[in-house]
């Protein structure tokens, strides 16, 4: 092999190591399939939240937002860990419909929901 062919198969080469090691971080669930993770640049760094309570019948309160911006499940657990974190909730979020159930043992106002969401990195659409 002459050396342009070594130098090209060379690159090749680690260009599909770096594929595959997306990949892998990809399906693995340690990388957004997004590539970058919520849209708004501002979004807050959200731990994850376990809600103790799973119980439906102890939240009487609900909203239902359509979020806009989640691409992937990364996205989803996000936003839900965001809501996760207001006091007295228990959020459900899904991909396919882009809504957020938002459950809560008090009256929860919109804008609170709102701002989580922004807070995020998504935002919520006003229209249906």
């Amino acid at each position: 092999m002459n050396a342009p062919t070594v130098i090209i198969v060379a690159i090749i080469v680690v260009l599909m190591a770096i594929a595959l090691r997306r990949a892998y971080r990809v399906f693995s669930l340690k990388d957004d399939c997004c590539g970058g993770g919520p849209k708004n640049p501002k979004a807050k760094k959200v731990a994850a939240v376990t809600v103790e309570d799973t119980d439906e019948a102890n939240y009487p309160y609900s909203l239902d937002v359509k979020v806009k911006g989640m691409t992937c499940e990364k996205c989803v657990e996000r936003v839900q860990n965001s809501l996760n974190a207001l006091p007295g909730t228990w959020a459900k979020v899904d991909l396919a419909s882009g809504k957020a159930c938002v459950l809560a043992k008090s009256p929860i106002e919109r804008d609170v929901i709102e701002r989580a969401v922004e807070d995020a990195g998504y935002y919520v659409s006003h229209r249906d």
